[in-house]
């Protein structure tokens, strides 16, 4: 008989992340995609439930993380070992006759996460698209965080080609990390940084800031990830550059809408990569970037002189939050801020096909939640040679979500040269 799996601290950080509230929605990472037919997908996008519980029962006995369920005791949080029973976990969605693939995705990014439960749930769409089916993957921020959403969905999708892509650019990313670490900026370059980055100016807008309802509208947005590397590169930019430069213009949209003034920079909250303190699901720190709103080639310039004079700072500063203290108070605060305008997260996803059970994974988009008081949210992920950006509005006040897409997808086109 084996002996019971023990129930394992959660991190100081990972805690502060069971205590940041979305208001009502839960704090999730959720990747969105469409799969071909294909083993447990026919012709028609229709899949069969029950074939593929089966073939991922095995997968997701072997992921801890997919058996862990947040618990207090004793004043202490646990992440306690619970079964995973696929019929609640793994569930047919299906689209009502008004509903697009992308109204789903708005409906299901609000629903809650069972707490008797470990805090994940993947939702198949019949008929997403002619001949394909939908996925959404669910997983709350306490258990990961995007590089790990990433890393996980790349296992449950089946790779055993080796070392996969996404693996090796995390190699990558360590020795950049290590570099980093080598010539780490002093104590005072720290704080230097971090009081620049609450000195900022004040956004005025009402469209962008502001309260936010309980409705979500998603759409999406792709381009060439070779073409808009290669094109970043020439002008000494990264495709994450090139990233918040089309965020920008996204934003311009909303501020045309509505009649308001355009001004010459927004700030935008862009998380990064940085090492794992103790076991923490999380490794995330907050770079802030003024993105300008001119022309797009020379904004790109200006976005790219920017983040690489921030980012090692923001690498070597750690996270923001780090205890259900500083959750709270980060809480009331973002209710009422007017120093961001948006959060763009980039994360680096396999850059090879996934397929599950045999059915293609020929789409990924990923979607991040909104928090405190702002009300469009870009999340962007390279996968099989595209970056795909996901955008998320609070519907009520923003429900134009799909020309933001279009607004973000030319700006990338026109950077890449499409």
């Amino acid at each position: 008989m084996s002996s019971p799996v023990p129930d394992v601290p959660i991190a100081a950080v990972d805690v502060a992340t069971l205590g940041i509230s979305t208001g009502g929605q839960p704090y999730v990472v959720t990747l969105a995609g469409l799969l071909g037919a294909g083993g447990f997908v026919d012709d028609n996008g229709r899949p069969d439930i029950d074939r593929l519980r089966a073939s991922l029962a095995p997968r997701i006995e072997a992921e801890a993380d997919l058996h862990s369920c947040p618990e207090r005791r004793d004043g202490q949080w646990w992440w306690t070992r619970a079964p995973a029973d696929l019929t609640a976990h793994i569930t047919v969605e299906k689209a009502l006759p008004s509903e697009s693939f992308e109204d789903v995705c708005g409906r299901l990014v609000m629903a809650p996460l069972e707490a008797s439960r470990p805090p994940w749930h993947i939702a198949l769409v019949p008929a997403a698209r002619p001949g394909r089916c939908g996925i959404v993957v669910r997983l709350h921020h306490a258990l990961v965080d995007g590089a790990r959403a990433s890393a996980l969905m790349e296992r449950l999708f089946g790779s055993e080609r080796g070392v996969s892509e996404h693996e090796k650019s995390g190699a990558g990313a360590a020795r950049v990390a290590e570099r980093e670490q080598s010539s780490r900026p002093s104590f005072g370059a720290r704080l230097g940084f971090r009081v620049r980055s609450l000195r900022r100016s004040r956004i005025s807008s009402r469209a962008l800031l502001g309260p936010v309802g309980a409705a979500r509208a998603v759409s999406s947005a792709s381009v060439d990830l070779a073409a808009l590397e290669a094109a970043a590169q020439r002008g000494g930019a990264t495709v994450n550059d090139a990233y918040l430069v089309a965020v920008g213009q996204g934003l311009r949209i909303v501020l045309e809408r509505a009649g308001e003034p355009i001004p010459e920079s927004l700030a935008v909250s862009v998380p990064v990569r940085i090492d794992a303190v103790d076991a923490a699901h999380n490794a995330v720190g907050v770079m802030i970037v003024d993105v300008p709103l001119a022309e797009p080639r020379s904004a790109l310039a200006v976005v790219a002189r920017r983040t690489a004079a921030s980012k090692p700072l923001a690498r070597a500063s750690g996270t923001v939050i780090r205890s259900a203290l500083l959750a709270r108070g980060f809480n009331v605060f973002a209710r009422h801020q007017r120093m961001i305008a948006t959060v763009a997260s980039n994360v680096r996803g396999p850059r090879h096909p996934l397929a599950l059970d045999g059915a293609p994974l020929v789409e990924l988009w990923p979607l991040g939640p909104l928090a405190g008081n702002v009300r469009v949210g870009f999340t962007a992920v390279s996968y099989c040679g595209r970056l795909s950006i996901g955008i998320e509005t609070d519907s009520g006040h923003l429900p134009f979500a799909a020309e933001i897409a279009v607004a973000v997808e030319a700006t990338l086109a026109a950077i890449a040269g499409d």
